[in-house]
């Protein structure tokens, strides 16, 4: 099979026609559009598409996959921008009509497809993840933006209900009987995809969240490159719903990237699964890399079946408070896994002692060297007359809870502890973060950086780093603080605690962080010699898991063998 190119990215489809006259696309515009239409080639192997392009605002994030692509029936497809037709270059099995895929023949028949392709303007704006449209979102919008913190006391009794997989194994799940009379899928069937054809490109297939700012996606774009200079084709699937500002990373050069939009139901059917069928019959896939994607997951099975002795490797983060997260996804399928890859002890502990995973699946290699060199590093002196700096460093979201942070700077100014204080980030909260510090009259005295600063700037600048986050696994700004010689305050969360000691974690609960964290930074502020220790202990815990393979060691030997 020969992979045309199309505005400089691998293409599964050629254009038909005259030169189509596309209209000045960045960079990230063209992947995203080549990545949509890759989707629908192998959707339609060998047919001839017409492909309807549309423009949208900032609220409308890419529609590329989703089932509305296939019949055009969305609100969004209002302004026709331009159309082509394309060919696919995918080949098709035998022609064959198996139990329960008569929806999908019917939404994949007609000959037209319906795209919008987010212009780079809508960057400038926060992610429209936050935006309250039913009454109930609505009130609760409001009282976060009035009192955050309240609003974090609420959620963490929501949570409580949650709770029960954080402490008790998961079922796992039966797959097969789910086809069987009474189950979920009993009008359908199991039809394992056929050998890939003769020549077939030898690829990987990476699943990923999104593409955007964050320690799990940063360690998914450095597979990606690891599985290219192992000598496969990357092919990544995304799946939810993004502007993907960062597809224009040069870990995907090369790469097929298909960023999805959701929902996919009609056009994957269960047992049949149309678009990794086709992936497998037409390449030869020598591996499966799952980073929070939930889509793949809950196919993991049905790859197993085709391909009973492919590796299957996931990475997981992550222990969520609502229900568990991505580990119990991992642990719900670890039948259909060959390797459970986790960044920290603590995870190890969780997903052996309360999952029951099988240790001999398990690999404990962490992030150490992925964004900070782990044997740089001299402490951070404050020189004479220099003001006391003070940085969060990280996403604007719920995660993250940089109202926390804000909250403890409004206790710092009352208490006229006269230090600096950077607020590093961006992401869907940035607004409201940027109106909790006008409300709090604190615009004077955090300074806001966005993600164009590079992070080792903002900790050349400062003496400590305060980790407020609702929830973490191990934070890569942890590493990258301790290398550039800043001691590191943490709420208890996640597996800050294999590199934090205890006299520098505070509760995760909001109210408790606020007052927690504050008196530390208090104390550290002006005592030069407790900081120094708090940055030396944190080094050797570090030392710890520097005995450990780092991840980028291990999966580089890993791929190497497949």
């Amino acid at each position: 099979m020969t992979i045309e190119f199309v505005l400089g990215q691998p293409a599964l489809f050629r254009i038909l026609g005259d030169p189509p006259y596309f209209p000045e696309l960045s960079k990230r515009e063209a992947r995203i559009t080549v990545g949509a239409l890759n989707f629908h080639a192998l959707m339609a192997p060998e047919r001839v598409l017409e492909v309807h392009f549309y423009d949208g605002n900032w609220e409308t994030t890419p529609r590329t996959s989703d089932d509305s692509t296939f019949t055009g029936r969305s609100r969004h497809n209002r302004n026709r921008t331009r159309t082509l037709r394309i060919e696919s270059l995918m080949r098709a099995e035998d022609p064959a009509r198996w139990a329960g895929t008569e929806h999908a023949r019917e939404l994949i028949a007609p000959p037209r497809r319906h795209i919008h392709i987010s212009r780079d303007a809508v960057l400038k704006y926060d992610p429209p993840r936050n935006i309250a449209r039913d009454p109930i979102r609505k009130v609760m919008s409001a009282v976060r933006a009035k009192t955050p913190l309240l609003y974090d006391d609420a959620r963490d009794l929501e949570l409580l209900r949650h709770r029960y997989p954080l402490t008790h194994a998961v079922e796992r799940r039966a797959y097969e009987a789910e086809f069987a009379p009474g189950g979920n899928h009993q009008e359908n069937e199991i039809v394992p995809a056929p050998a890939a054809f003769d020549g077939a490109p030898k690829a990987v297939i990476v699943g990923m969240h999104w593409l955007e700012t964050g320690g799990a996606e940063r360690w998914a774009f450095e597979t990606v490159r690891l599985i290219r200079e192992a000598g496969f084709l990357p092919i990544v699937i995304s799946n939810r719903d993004s502007h993907h500002p960062l597809i224009t990373r040069p870990e995907f050069d090369g790469a097929i990237v298909i960023p999805f939009s959701e929902p996919t139901a009609l056009s994957q059917t269960p047992g049949v699964e149309e678009l990794l069928r086709a992936v497998f019959t037409n390449f030869d896939v020598h591996g499966v890399v799952v980073h929070h994607n939930q889509w793949l997951y809950d196919r993991l099975h049905w790859i197993r079946a085709s391909r009973p002795n492919l590796p299957v490797v996931d990475s997981t983060h992550i222990v969520e408070y609502r229900g568990g997260g991505y580990p119990v996804s991992s642990a719900l399928v670890a039948d259909a896994i060959t390797t459970h890859h986790v960044i920290s002890p603590a995870l190890e502990r969780w997903m052996t002692n309360v999952q029951n995973i099988d240790p001999a699946t398990l690999v404990m290699a962490p992030l150490i060297g992925l964004t900070a060199n782990p044997e740089d590093g001299t402490f951070r002196e404050k020189a004479p007359g220099e003001t006391f700096t003070v940085a969060f460093i990280g996403r604007m979201s719920r995660q993250k809870a940089p109202e926390v942070f804000i909250e403890i700077v409004a206790r710092a100014r009352k208490a006229n502890l006269g230090l600096r204080y950077i607020m590093h980030g961006d992401g869907e909260l940035s607004g409201l973060m940027d109106d909790l510090i006008r409300a709090e009259g604190l615009e004077s005295i955090i300074e806001r950086r966005d993600s164009s600063v590079p992070v080792a700037q903002t900790l050349a600048e400062s003496h400590l780093l305060v980790v407020s986050s609702h929830n973490e696994g191990l934070t890569l700004t942890t590493f990258e603080a301790l290398a550039a010689g800043v001691p590191v305050i943490s709420t208890d969360v996640g597996a800050q605690s294999d590199i934090v000691p205890p006299d520098a974690l505070a509760p995760r609960y909001a109210r408790s962080a606020v007052r927690s964290l504050f008196e530390k930074l208090a104390v550290l502020s002006v005592d030069e010699q407790a900081r120094r220790e708090l940055w030396e202990v944190e080094r050797q815990s570090e030392a710890v898991l520097l005995s450990h393979q780092s991840a980028n060691a291990w999966f580089a030997q890993e791929v190497s063998q497949w």
